[in-house]
């Protein structure tokens, strides 16, 4: 045991890494063997199946064995983060649905009809399941965003430039993504959107000074409303199967071209120092 300790100590990141790619391997295959439909079956079986949080599970782990109580303190922290400015809130909670109806209307423009507002559901139904996708741990945001920008991504920045170490932890989010990639022509999309939104998400994230919060918020507003369930068929279906990735391309381009002095760590961002030395204040 103090070995293995001694190793996690040694290499974080890498220990956070192998651990985030390797356990849902072991745990979902295992679980879907043990379940048989039995009660005492679900009791074995859902353990396992919870391994899929791999990202999340992993930054625990590795915090708590580096740092002990006060970092996972420190790691869960970043989510009360909450002083920002209220444009990044603007950003985080509408820059997904306009990247969204950017695509929508230029499927229109090709052809496609409009949807109808029914077809993106009722204003409670939303607001549920945006409630519900901020604090539930198995899904998406919650599950990615502790391991993706608390863990890994300030412990990438002490190495690299902001650039590389987005381009980095997207490339492992994309390994990570495979076990969970539909199939069909349509799979490739999902790794220029997995690292446009990595990009999109990184900077976000140290914009705001580590805000877990607003990070968390992107990502749940980004998975509320998917252009696919509105309807289209034929040629306007299929096209929203891209169009909405080359928006987000586009703004992860753009995005890089405004900043680029402080993507390649040539410019520090006078965001993310004040708030830190601001939260530094705070904590001590």
């Amino acid at each position: 045991m103090n070995a293995i300790r001694s190793l996690i100590k040694q290499s974080p990141l890498g220990t956070f890494f192998l651990l985030v790619l390797l356990l849902p391997w072991i745990g979902g295959p295992l679980s879907d063997w043990i379940y048989n439909g039995t009660i005492l079956s679900i009791v074995f079986a859902l353990p396992l199946a919870c391994l899929v949080a791999s990202p999340l599970i992993a930054a625990l782990i590795v915090t708590g064995v580096t740092a002990g109580k006060a970092g996972v303190k420190r790691l869960l922290g970043q989510f009360t983060r909450w002083r920002v400015g209220l444009r990044w809130y603007a950003v985080a909670l509408l820059l997904p649905p306009t990247i969204y109806l950017s695509a929508i209307y230029v499927n229109g423009l090709l052809g496609a009809p409009a949807p109808s507002m029914a077809q993106f559901g009722s204003w409670s139904t939303l607001l549920l399941t945006f409630a519900l996708r901020l604090v539930n741990p198995f899904d998406g945001p919650m599950m990615e965003e502790l391991g993706w920008r608390g863990f890994a991504q300030p412990r990438l920045r002490e190495r690299f430039s902001p650039l590389v170490a987005n381009l980095i932890l997207g490339a492992v989010v994309v390994l990570w993504h495979l076990r969970y990639l539909p199939g069909g022509d349509y799979a490739w999309i999902y790794v220029p959107a997995t690292l446009a939104f990595t990009l999109i998400a990184g900077w976000l994230y140290n914009r705001t000074g580590g805000s877990l919060l607003l990070a968390l918020l992107l990502h749940v507003t980004d998975g509320l409303v998917r252009p696919q369930g509105l309807g289209f068929v034929g040629s306007a279906a299929a096209r929203m199967m891209w169009l909405p990735v080359v928006v987000y391309v586009a703004v992860a381009m753009g995005l890089l071209m405004i900043n680029w002095r402080w993507w390649t760590g040539r410019e520090e961002s006078n965001t993310v120092r004040q708030h830190t030395a601001l939260e530094s204040v705070a904590i001590n």
